[in-house]
């Protein structure tokens, strides 16, 4: 092969390709000056060139069933890599995907020195412009040729209606149907009557039995709750076995959640009001003859919303009640007539103002931002370890990369329970910048109460929430989303309204974290009965055992669904790869 001299060239000399065209002009340093045009050119060249091979590699996917409906999976949740890592195999080997080298080619064969050689374009299945015609080509929706991907699509909005549908009715009928026939269960609230008015010497006792005919005969009453009548024995009796006063029982009854409210009559209520009559008082005020006493710190959504508004409705009725009774002529009654005549001159209030029943708050609430962590911040914990779950995925996923079988379940476990810690710490901080005090119940260290009882709400609920929501994932990729509405509708709909108001069906809320949580807090924040705080925190330790000894066999489960799943697919893909070497050999057979 002879090799030509370019050395005597000179830079005016042209440099002629093999058809005598003059390709390029040769500066002084022998390297190649390309025009305006000529780079224009080549650019074009190069883009339609790489145009072209995409919408080659288009067809290419669209002929292979890529862009099918309902055949494309996301691993949103990381099923797949979260649960491959409990049965992990060592890898042999590696898939390499060899590169063709640059070709060096020489002058004799028509390649500049030091030139690579182009790569080779792979065989297209048909020209640009069919190419161009199939990808681009649209269809009218009621077009023939686009029936088979319009069922697809009808086929594919029915079956999303379908789900959401399901969705709202399972989630929404949970929440409706603890207000269904919400007044006709008043009956189920329990009052207390506690009439303490008892005879003394020849005065008989007049408040009390009015009283009582009030709540035993009038038949509207019943009908806003169910009354239990306590005597003057009644209530003597147990307040001495308690080393307490008659007060002070009445007090007792209601601080330890026996009766919702109680209807109390004080001891010689009518002795007072005959020995203020025989005074003609000026200062004596018939209706601090009675008291209407309950918690608001009890329960605070339930008393503020239901219970205050129940017992206010009866006291005004019971006013109503009062002065069509012989109240008032039986106490002047007990006068004499000259008294008679004296009171109804000098103190005319002690007949005009008839005794009724004064509200006594034993727990009042007079903070009203305590409406947000106790009604809706119950769902929005419930939401924040949804998110707590959704933001650790791709860490989770990162971590089963590197950690395999059940170390990586307690790794997964000890963080997911160290996010809980971190969450419950600024739940509690941001309840204490607005007002909220840790101290009321249990000093200062009401500050670690209060934080250990957020996190062991959040710690119970979390992991239900994960395993719920990647078992209903690996169903159906949009429904862990209804997953957070559920759980958190089961659990709020029990907690925000008195359990006695709600369907029977309801009665599962004693069971639910949210509501034993929210009545550690009523005992964290406005030193409520402490009576059930250890049934309250064993509910949320079991929750937590449970859920987290269920990690493992969940995570299982879900490693051999998508194992069997990826086999199938698999499966389907040999086949679909094996019908066009059948079709070829056939007809070649034939041939």
């Amino acid at each position: 092969m002879s090799q030509h001299d370019v050395s005597s060239l000179s830079s005016s000399e042209d440099i002629h390709d093999y058809r005598g065209t003059t390709a390029v002009q040769l500066d002084q340093e022998n390297r190649p000056q390309h025009t305006l045009l000529r780079r224009v050119s080549t650019a074009a060249t190069s883009f339609f060139t790489l145009l072209s091979l995409e919408q080659q590699s288009l067809v290419d996917r669209e002929e292979a069933g890529y862009l099918d409906i309902g055949d494309h999976h996301q691993d949103i949740l990381g099923h797949a890599l979260l649960t491959e890592t409990l049965h992990r195999h060592a890898t042999t080997g590696t898939d390499l995907e060899e590169f063709p080298q640059a070709y060096s080619g020489d002058i004799a064969t028509g390649a500049l020195p030091g030139a690579s050689a182009p790569a080779v374009t792979p065989r297209r299945k048909s020209t640009i412009a069919t190419t161009i015609h199939t990808v681009t080509k649209k269809f009218g929706f009621w077009d023939k040729d686009f029936h088979a991907e319009r069922i697809k699509i009808v086929v594919t909005f029915a079956e999303n209606y379908f789900w959401l549908i399901i969705g709202l009715l399972i989630t929404l009928c949970i929440y409706w149907g603890a207000y269904y026939k919400r007044t006709t269960r008043y009956p189920n609230l329990d009052f207390a009557v506690i009439i303490a008015d008892t005879d003394v010497g020849q005065l008989p006792a007049i408040v009390g039995p009015v009283v009582e005919a009030f709540f035993t005969q009038v038949p509207a009453v019943h009908r806003l709750g169910t009354f239990h009548i306590w005597n003057h024995t009644r209530i003597s009796d147990l307040a001495q076995s308690h080393n307490n006063t008659i007060s002070q029982e009445v007090y007792r009854q209601i601080h330890h959640q026996k009766y919702w409210a109680a209807f109390y009559v004080k001891p010689n209520a009518t002795l007072e009001w005959f020995q203020a009559l025989q005074a003609e008082s000026t200062d004596f005020v018939p209706r601090s003859l009675m008291e209407l006493v309950y918690e608001t710190g009890r329960d605070y959504n339930a008393v503020n919303n239901y219970v205050s508004g129940v017992a206010s409705r009866i006291v005004a009725a019971f006013d109503s009640f009062a002065p069509r009774t012989p109240l008032i002529s039986s106490m002047l009654q007990s006068l004499s007539p000259e008294k008679r005549v004296s009171v109804l001159t000098n103190a005319p209030q002690l007949i005009t103002s008839l005794p009724s029943f004064v509200i006594h708050d034993l727990i009042p609430i007079t903070n009203q931002i305590v409406q947000a962590p106790f009604q809706i911040g119950m769902i929005y914990l419930v939401m924040f370890t949804f998110f707590t779950f959704i933001f650790t995925i791709e860490i989770q996923m990162y971590i089963a990369t590197k950690v395999k079988g059940l170390k990586f379940i307690l790794v997964k476990i000890l963080a997911t329970q160290a996010a809980y810690v971190v969450l419950s710490l600024a739940f509690l901080l941001l309840n204490l910048a607005f007002g909220l005090k840790f101290n009321v119940t249990f000093g200062y260290l009401g500050f670690l109460v209060v934080w250990s009882f957020g996190f062991l709400l959040m710690s119970s609920l979390g992991s239900f929430i994960e395993i719920f929501a990647l078992l209903v994932g690996s169903f159906k990729m949009q429904l862990p989303g209804f997953v957070l509405l559920f759980v958190a509708v089961l659990n709020v709909a029990p907690t925000v309204s008195p359990m006695e108001l709600c369907p029977k069906f309801f009665r599962y809320g004693h069971a639910m974290p949210v509501r034993n949580a929210y009545a550690l807090f009523h005992v964290a924040y406005f030193d409520a009965w402490k009576g059930t705080v250890g049934l309250n925190i064993g509910v949320l330790c079991a929750w937590i055992v449970v859920t987290n000894a269920a990690m493992p066999f969940a995570m299982k489960y879900l490693y051999e669904k998508t194992k069997k799943q990826a086999a199938l697919k698999q499966k389907e893909a040999d086949a679909s790869a094996e019908a066009p070497k059948a079709e070829t050999s056939k007809l070649e057979a034939s041939g």
